[in-house]
């Protein structure tokens, strides 16, 4: 908590310069959580005064943290020993934060892929899918960002990837329209050629 020490310090001008931290008990975390109180206080009015708001600004960054930072994992594989038929994993729930408005945008991935040589565990779509979420993000940017780990992981026949998500950014502010959804695609291989039919059954088995 940032605290009339920190104010008095001698050594405050060099407060927010690479040394992270200072006798007076100043890290870049406390400056942090200064900036975080000064944000709400002026934009929401939050009185940090009362048991309800004291340790807002401590939880709001805490959130933002969680929301942002993504767990490592890694996306093993396997001989896919013939197996060239194709795979959908429907329905992934997603929590990812608008890169335009730092405001939550939820939904579900759906992916399909063709395997050539190599598959993965179904746990591992999960995984990828929050991995690239699990930060700063727009739907498109994640969109590709999943279709082309999956193309790097396991050069497949045709990989497909569909995300349907509500924008909070255009359903509780700005626009207002709730229940909006906002649907985006990525097909490769055997999903992008319209000779084959791998697209249209995809599309078919997760309803659109």
């Amino acid at each position: 908590m940032f605290n009339s020490a920190m104010a008095n310090c001698p050594d405050a001008m060099y407060h927010g310069t690479p040394h992270r931290y200072c006798s007076c008990g100043w890290t870049e975390a406390t400056a942090a959580e200064e900036a975080a109180t000064v944000l709400l206080q002026h934009t929401t009015g939050l009185d940090i005064s009362s048991e309800h708001g004291a340790q807002t600004p401590e939880r709001f960054m805490r959130m933002l943290k969680e929301l942002t930072t993504a767990e490592e994992f890694t996306f093993t594989t396997f001989p896919s020993e013939g197996i060239h038929d194709m795979i959908v994993v429907q329905d992934i729930p997603f929590v990812s934060v608008c890169n335009h408005h730092v405001i939550p945008f939820v939904g579900k991935v759906h992916v399909a892929y063709v395997p050539n040589d190599m598959m993965a565990g179904l746990s591992k779509f999960a995984r990828l899918a929050k991995f690239y979420a699990k930060r700063l993000q727009v739907q498109e940017r994640l969109t590709v960002q999943i279709a082309d780990e999956i193309e790097h992981e396991l050069a497949p026949l045709g990989v497909g990837v569909v995300i349907q998500a509500e924008h909070f950014c255009m359903t509780i502010r700005g626009v207002q329209t709730p229940g909006t959804l906002t649907t985006t695609a990525a097909m490769r291989g055997v999903f992008a050629d319209h000779d084959k039919t791998a697209k249209s059954e995809f599309m078919s088995i997760i309803g659109l």
